[in-house]
């Protein structure tokens, strides 16, 4: 096998048939890891603003830098289509699991948007529960009062009913006393006829 037709590199991959088409796959490479940090800085960068005009500028720049990645991606497949023996080594090559697990994170969102959201999400839930509990304590304060207040006409009502009682039982005695006066004063023999 002639040297120029496969060369091994630094990381095991067998790569193109020529100096020029390896340094052509690292420039292209080179350009679609710019073209997607470009991406990423959009993203990471998008503002939270309610402002439809802000959203629309960067949508519209976000929409930019996916179609240059979109060119890129393609320049790639074009070089790697073109050799034959680079596609294989490139199918062939092993992929880290640890590799693979970072792209899986956040369900294949890009972490920060993923964290943010989650973020998010977790303090709308914590003022919901916010919400919730001060109207718990509201209704425990206003169930307080009402027991208060029924407490209160309770005691007023019993206190009525303990003056009532005692102007009846002050009014009965005095009857009471009246009629064994009475019943005293008179002689038996009027009592008897």
């Amino acid at each position: 096998m002639p040297a120029s037709h496969s060369v091994i590199s630094s990381s095991g991959i067998s790569t193109a048939s020529s100096k020029g088409d390896i340094r052509t796959l690292q420039e292209r490479l080179h350009e679609l890891l710019s073209r997607l940090a470009d991406v990423t800085d959009v993203v990471k960068n998008w503002s939270e603003a309610a402002d439809d005009s802000v959203h629309l500028r960067t949508t519209s720049k976000l929409i930019k830098h996916l179609q240059e990645t979109i060119k890129a991606i393609h320049r790639v497949e074009g070089v790697v289509k073109t050799d034959d023996l680079l596609r294989k080594s490139l199918q062939d090559c092993s992929i880290p699991l640890d590799l693979l697990e970072l792209m899986d994170y956040g369900s294949g969102l890009n972490p920060d948007c993923f964290s943010r959201e989650l973020l998010r999400e977790a303090l709308g839930q914590l003022a919901g529960l916010k919400r919730r509990k001060l109207a718990l304590e509201r209704l425990g304060a206003a169930v307080e009062a009402g027991l208060k207040k029924r407490e209160i006409e309770e005691q007023a009502t019993n206190s009525q009913e303990a003056r009532s009682k005692k102007k009846a039982g002050g009014v009965k005695r005095e009857r009471e006393e009246k009629t064994a006066d009475d019943d005293v004063d008179e002689p038996s023999s009027k009592k008897s006829a």
